[in-house]
């Protein structure tokens, strides 16, 4: 047994696990995007499908106007060059989705273990609806690997000017692709600086939140030239919303129109309304939603020992980034916009289902270390007890 023991310790375990999981998520990745190809691309787009329009009518980056201007203009790049307008929609979103699982790896694999980043990876590349909505080229996408890379980047260890910049730079093209993004990149410096005040970089945080809404600006200024309103587009959203809230899809007569102000939208029904909203929307994610969106239901285990290995090991961004994520969409989560099974479509938790996946790897790699450290400790016990029964004799 103790030259079992021996060999074991000194055998590579570690590493060659994290090489076999890299293949597998490799593999996994290459057949998601064939499947996705195969089985979606017929399928009709939704949110995407006036991008188009909007590529042909817009003649520089911010005036796509009724849409945030990034994914247009990467789709107006794809039309100069000769696609066709749907293929390319489809296209762009598998290659967001195949950088998001680069970026996964990326971001994870310094502060969190290489084992924890490649199984999040896995389990992105293996889920059905961020396949389903890549291939619809769906915003949330775009925004979501931008807000990595802002996540990654903003309140370092060691703050620096170029992290600073790097982190405004990626939260303002994230703003660009989605402007709710926005109210994600205020959630994580908020709870940043809650969590670590003195040792915040309270300067670069300010310098990276003043440049990411610097660069979204000239897309609200856009919008207040062109349409009398800085945020038209995400206004009639919200009067949309309301609409769906109260009349649900019947008869849209005599309903208002035209744009509805956030703060209008949250208390359209009076305080009592938006906290009995909030809490109702936060229920309904966390009881229905977040646990669908994972899909194989065996991974809320690991979801559980994730959280709980977040706050013993101090590694609490990974919460940071899932609270940014959800609180943003909990508003709307008690709205029925989808009649069938109520509640709103599976896309707003995008950003959530990473947050998921990211614990659901960390849970794992804590859960194989804990017991990799139980059994070396019972096989050392047993070893001593060996060595000392022969003495004995």
């Amino acid at each position: 047994m103790e030259k079992l023991f021996n060999a074991l310790v000194k055998f590579d375990r570690p590493r060659v696990f994290l090489g076999l999981l890299s293949c597998v998520a490799a593999v996994s990745l290459a057949y998601s995007v064939a499947a996705s190809w195969k089985v979606y691309r017929h399928e009709p787009l939704r949110e995407a499908a006036s991008r188009s329009l909007l590529a042909v009518n817009s003649s520089f980056f911010y005036d796509s106007g009724l849409a945030e201007p990034l994914p247009v203009l990467a789709l107006k790049l794809a039309m100069a060059a000769g696609a066709d307008p749907d293929a390319a929609v489809r296209a762009e979103g598998l290659a967001v989705f195949i950088a998001l699982f680069f970026l996964t790896i990326f971001v994870l694999r310094g502060r969190f273990g290489g084992q924890c980043a490649v199984l999040a990876a896995l389990f992105l590349a293996a889920n059905p609806y961020m396949c389903y909505y890549a291939m619809q080229g769906g915003s949330h996408l775009y925004s979501l690997f931008f807000l990595l890379l802002f996540w990654h980047y903003f309140d370092p260890p060691e703050p620096s000017r170029r992290g600073a910049l790097l982190a405004g730079l990626y939260g303002g093209l994230a703003c660009l692709s989605r402007l709710d993004a926005a109210w994600a990149l205020l959630i994580i410096a908020a709870l940043s600086w809650a969590a670590r005040r003195g040792g915040f970089g309270l300067k670069a945080a300010g310098l990276s939140l003043a440049l990411a809404f610097a660069l979204a600006l000239p897309y609200a200024v856009y919008q207040r030239t062109q349409y009398g309103n800085s945020l038209y587009a995400q206004e009639l959203g919200l009067r949309r919303w309301a609409n769906v809230d109260r009349y649900a899809y019947g008869s849209w007569d005599g309903a208002p129109a035209g744009p509805l102000s956030v703060p209008a939208f949250l208390f359209r029904d009076g305080p009592g309304g938006a906290a009995r909203d909030a809490f109702s929307g936060l229920g309904r994610s966390l009881a229905y939603e977040l646990p669908r969106t994972l899909y194989y239901k065996f991974l809320l285990v690991l979801l559980f020992l994730g959280v709980y290995a977040a706050f013993i090991r101090g590694k609490d961004r990974l919460l940071f980034f899932l609270a940014a994520a959800l609180l943003p969409v909990l508003p709307l989560a008690a709205i029925k916009q989808v009649p069938a099974t109520g509640g709103i479509e599976l896309r707003y938790y995008l950003w959530s289902l990473w947050a998921l996946c990211a614990l659901v790897g960390l849970g794992f790699q804590e859960t194989l270390a804990w017991t990799e450290s139980g059994i070396g400790k019972w096989v050392e016990g047993r070893l001593k007890t060996a060595k000392s029964a022969g003495g004995n004799k």
